[in-house]
């Protein structure tokens, strides 16, 4: 592809918080980043919603901002690619593109008392999708939806609307075609993971009608063209957001493992050319085009982020206060149980009221914070025993990125682990991610190279400690019917 001036890429990086832009050169260095803040709503427990038509909105406002920034340095869009927060699922009209009600945040877990009924058919499920039955995901958001809200099940009846994640319905407003990629795809639990297709049983089984369903396509294809200041630039992957941390932090080989931590947190690893399915945990496509496909084995933690923020309205100090890091600094022996958002690997909840354990309101603030990070770290070796043990891979030579990868909870968890926990230098690996595959797309740029370590964190913590504070959480667990063995 020849250019009049020096080509550039944009990354938009749609997240829980903000929606994020980044101008890359062919050399894939970041030239300039925008950003824009969104908030989530929680009419009621168990429900997260978030306006679509404000997160498409923030994502062409930041697109043309980076475009103006390109201009003025008298660079050339070459294409545009897009990370996206994964199972956050909404209906929207076919002819007017606008969203019918509100989107069903990746946190919002309202359809977990139908998921219940439905038990008999989990082993099943997950081993046509890869993924856990539970109320997070789209098909059950789907049939709750259309249970409860005449409206939409009219709708959908008629053929009138779409029903998809938000990365399919910001793509449908930006370019005018309807299509989900493979990687997000799965989190609908109506996508069979081997024919990457949608399957027949798993429609039926959530009521779900096949036109109303865009079509799969590979994460790395052409989805159209967008118009920023009267120029077409075409849109070259669309893909998850923890998919490409991954592939950002360099880990292209076959049982790379990363940690990425930010609202929420995902141990990641790649599978290969392979689909691995694991009890607990998820199988997804971690990045695909025409010509290949790799996929992801994950397990996600729903509160990372999200669980000091709630801290922060549990003790009433502001963001500024909260400098969860510096207050890790203390000890504890008590547990946090965080029931926000609930929890998802490896033991799948429903949302609940967050449990304390040797700690109350009148424990000392930074003691509480202290345990709510530990409450990560424990959830990070919990999915790491399902990885080691049900998949037979050897945790080894992990790397960690992402805003809430802070240095007192990377200690923590290379103690619990027992092994070396790496960061990678610079920031903003889900972009960088993405500018890789586009940058292969566009400029034939090798996708092999690995992101430099930065700072290393090693085991301090006595077997003696570690074991009993492992067993301080386990039992907790168990005293709330979470853990039964």
């Amino acid at each position: 592809m020849q250019f009049m001036s020096r080509p550039c890429i944009i990354v938009v990086d749609q997240g829980t918080s903000a929606t994020k832009g980044f101008l890359f050169n062919e050399s894939l260095e970041q030239l300039h980043t925008q950003k824009i803040r969104h908030t989530v709503k929680r009419p009621r427990r168990g429900w997260v919603e978030c306006d679509a038509g404000e997160i498409a909105y923030a994502c062409r406002k930041v697109m043309e901002r980076i475009a103006a920034e390109a201009a003025s340095r008298s660079l050339t869009i070459a294409a545009v690619g897009m990370a996206f927060q994964r199972s956050t699922f909404l209906f929207w009209g076919k002819d007017d593109g606008e969203p019918k009600a509100p989107a069903m945040s990746w946190q919002d877990s309202r359809a977990t008392e139908l998921v219940k009924g439905m038990a008999h058919e989990s082993a099943d499920i997950q081993q046509l999708t890869g993924i856990p039955l539970t109320g997070h995901f789209g098909g059950p958001k789907f049939l709750h939806t259309v249970k409860s809200n005449d409206v939409i099940n009219n709708g959908v009846k008629k053929g009138t609307l779409f029903f998809g994640p938000l990365s399919a319905f910001v793509a449908h407003r930006l370019t005018g075609s309807s299509n989900i990629d493979q990687s997000i795809a799965g989190r609908s639990l109506l996508m069979n993971l081997s024919t990457l297709a949608w399957d027949d049983h798993l429609l039926d089984l959530f009521e779900v009608m096949k036109n109303c369903l865009p079509h799969i396509v590979p994460t790395c294809h052409n989805y159209g063209t967008i118009t920023i200041d009267g120029n077409e630039i075409p849109l070259l992957c669309v893909m998850g957001d923890q998919q490409a941390s991954l592939i950002g932090q360099g880990r292209w080989e076959k049982g790379d493992v990363a940690l990425n931590f930010g609202t929420s947190g995902s141990v990641l690893v790649n599978s290969g050319e392979t689909p691995l399915v694991v009890p607990s945990l998820l199988s997804n496509v971690l990045f695909s085009s025409d010509d290949s496909i790799h996929f992801l084995l994950e397990g996600t933690i729903n509160s990372v982020g999200s669980l000091f923020k709630w801290l922060e309205g549990y003790f009433g100090i502001t963001h500024d206060e909260m400098n969860w890091d510096n207050r890790c600094s203390t000890e504890t022996d008590g547990i946090i149980v965080s029931g926000l958002n609930g929890i998802s690997a490896p033991y799948w909840t429903g949302e609940f009221e967050t449990q304390f354990f040797g700690l109350d309101r009148k424990s000392d603030p930074d003691e509480l914070v202290r345990a709510g990070m530990e409450s990560i770290g424990f959830l990070v070796n919990d999915i790491c025993e399902v990885i080691q043990k049900e998949a037979k891979i050897e945790l080894a030579d992990i790397v960690a990125s992402g805003g809430s990868s802070r240095t007192s909870l990377l200690q923590f968890i290379a103690d619990i682990l027992r092994t070396d926990i790496a960061t990678t230098s610079g920031k903003d690996m889900t972009a960088l991610g993405v500018a890789r595959l586009v940058a292969h797309s566009v400029f034939g740029t090798p996708l092999g190279s690995v992101t430099e370590r930065d700072e290393q964190f090693h085991p301090v913590m006595t077997a003696k400690v570690r074991d009993k504070k492992i067993f301080a959480w386990h039992d907790a667990l168990r005293k709330l019917s979470i853990l039964t063995n």
